[in-house]
């Protein structure tokens, strides 16, 4: 293996390993269904940024600790086509098949549909909780769509100050994303837990509790993030969550 500018004795495994996933990572080619969801994520970023961002800077901003494991893994597989839903089971026998239709709507069932379609008042009530919280802070709230959520890790935000404009972006990226991992969830405990049954829902209350409940809990996070005597040069700045969280 040659690699320009690496030199073998000076070279660490971490970094060996880096530069072959990279090697490989070239050679494969990008599936069809994560080219359509990469051209998805820069359309709505364009709105925000004002310029589309790179695949590159999409995917790199998929790792963003700003964001929780299960949700950086939930916008992964988005951004991959992969979530098995919808299409995914209509070429399936009995009774696997009926699973690709939203059993609320009667139609098929894809992320779209999950995350901003469906007549579950989970959806809209979330959603409706994100913008508020949000507007609150931006100054123009853009639209939110499925691209949105694959790609909000990489949403820039302009400000006078410059730790404002990076609070304003990682304010919008933690909520957008863990408010459609929420509705994700919500949906799975309806299909998975409650075996489909129509007529099972959230109170208005209770939804607006788990809400709360998630976003409370990476507040709480994040404070005790800031512990430098723990965390060490892993620990958050504390203005860095002062300009995350304030005026929300």
């Amino acid at each position: 293996l040659i690699v320009p500018g690496a030199r073998l004795g000076a070279m660490s495994q971490k970094r060996a390993h880096r530069i072959i996933r990279q090697l490989k990572s070239d050679r494969t080619p990008e599936r069809r269904a994560t080219a359509v969801e990469i051209k998805r994520a820069q359309a709505a970023l364009t709105k925000i940024n004002g310029r589309p961002p790179t695949a590159r800077q999409i995917w790199t901003a998929t790792k963003s600790k700003d964001v929780s494991r299960n949700v950086r893994n939930f916008q992964w597989k988005g951004l991959h086509g992969a979530h098995k839903v919808g299409e995914y089971f209509e070429t399936m026998p009995s009774p696997w098949k009926e699973l690709a239709q939203c059993p609320r709507c009667n139609c098929t069932e894809s992320m779209q549909h999950i995350l901003f379609e469906c007549t579950d008042p989970a959806r809209e009530t979330i959603w409706q909780l994100a913008e508020d919280s949000l507007e609150k802070k931006i100054d123009s709230y853009p639209e939110v769509d499925l691209g949105t959520v694959w790609g909000c890790s990489a949403a820039v935000f302009e400000d006078e100050e410059k730790e404002a404009a990076a609070g304003k972006a990682r304010a919008f990226r933690i909520i957008v994303s863990e408010s459609a991992f929420l509705i994700w969830k919500i949906r799975c405990e309806r299909r998975i837990q409650h075996e489909d049954d129509v007529n099972w829902t959230l109170s208005q209350e209770e939804i607006i509790n788990r809400w709360r409940a998630v976003i409370n809990m990476r507040i709480s996070t994040d404070r005790l993030l800031t512990n430098k005597s723990r965390h060490k040069r892993g620990a958050l700045g504390t203005q860095t969550v002062l300009h995350t969280w304030r005026s929300l």
